[in-house]
């Protein structure tokens, strides 16, 4: 598989909010381990160690192309992809996101919500996320009936 291809899955499955919001779990409301209404960046990566295993569909140790659903496989070589998850978190270039490499990559999706930067998400925060999480997936959805 193309890096391009890998990376673009890996995009899809990991980092995009508004696919969060759609599955009707959004990975703030996930991250917020301690249930206090605020999510902290250690809170955030923790969750990801928990998520790790649900992306990691066969049970293989890291996340690579044999993870995607055959249908997004299929529609997004029909579509090109583009860089971006593998780049992101693919840290040794081999094609794969480990463990260590997808808890402890960039965390550009909360740094993105931590409008005043103090490594909280408090309430006003994580509710901007969410709206910013809504709008994308209603373009998502219209681009996609386009």
């Amino acid at each position: 598989m193309s890096r391009t291809f890998v990376s673009a899955a890996l995009l899809i499955l990991l980092s995009t909010p508004a696919l969060a919001q759609m599955r009707g779990e959004g990975v703030f409301e996930r991250s917020d381990l301690n249930k206090d209404g605020t999510v902290t960046r250690e809170e955030f990566v923790a969750a990801r160690a928990d998520h790790f295993a649900k992306l990691d569909r066969n049970s293989d140790g890291y996340i690579d192309s044999n993870d995607v659903p055959e249908r997004l496989a299929k529609r997004r070589k029909q579509k090109g992809g583009s860089d971006g998850m593998a780049g992101q978190f693919d840290a040794d270039g081999d094609k794969k996101v480990t463990k260590d490499e997808f808890v402890n990559g960039p965390t550009k999706l909360f740094d993105r919500a931590d409008t005043d930067k103090d490594n909280v998400l408090d309430a006003t925060e994580l509710a901007a996320a969410k709206e910013a999480a809504k709008a994308a997936g209603d373009n998502w959805r219209n681009r996609k009936r386009q």
